[in-house]
């Protein structure tokens, strides 16, 4: 068989796959998460990054290389959220060049209420799946999915060199 490289872990990489073209498929919807405010997935997933890491006073490009979004997308992403005054930016004293993402309390309050509507919803089922594995397996899930998105990632920065063959009728 063809597909045997994968050899028990078959139906686990079948699962990444239904995953990731369900995630692309929705990625850029946009969706009312408070009254008047419409965000999409990588939207909303970049607001809770933000209010989760407030401490860290993470430069937007750090922020940007964590979730890895292109940083030209992640400029827009953070104007929208901005101009929804979901966060505010901040420069520190002396260095004008790196901008500080923070939460503003519409922000919080907005993710606070969204949050309750998503874990409800489709990630009430996921962790009840999960619950059945100790802290350490979860961990162990959570760097294979890491592996294998740096490995992703990997692959698609080589440069490929094609030799090109003139089409003939």
């Amino acid at each position: 068989m063809i597909v045997s490289w994968m050899g028990r872990y078959r139906e686990v990489v079948a699962a990444f796959v239904r995953h990731g073209n369900t995630v692309a498929r929705f990625l850029n919807t946009k969706s009312e998460i408070y009254p008047g405010i419409f965000l999409s997935h990588q939207e909303w997933q970049v607001l809770e990054y933000i209010i989760e890491h407030e401490s860290d006073d993470s430069i937007m490009s750090r922020i940007s290389e964590q979730l890895a979004i292109p940083q030209s997308s992640f400029s827009k992403i953070i104007k929208l959220l901005y101009n929804y005054h979901l966060v505010a930016k901040y420069r520190m004293k002396g260095n004008h060049k790196n901008i500080i993402l923070k939460a503003t309390d519409i922000g919080i309050k907005v993710y606070e209420s969204y949050s309750e509507v998503i874990r409800n919803g489709s990630f009430l089922k996921l962790f009840e799946t999960l619950s059945v594995l100790s802290d350490e397996d979860l961990s162990i899930v959570a760097k294979a999915i890491n592996e294998l998105d740096d490995g992703i990632g990997a692959d698609c920065s080589k440069p490929c060199t094609l030799e090109l063959i003139p089409f003939e009728d």
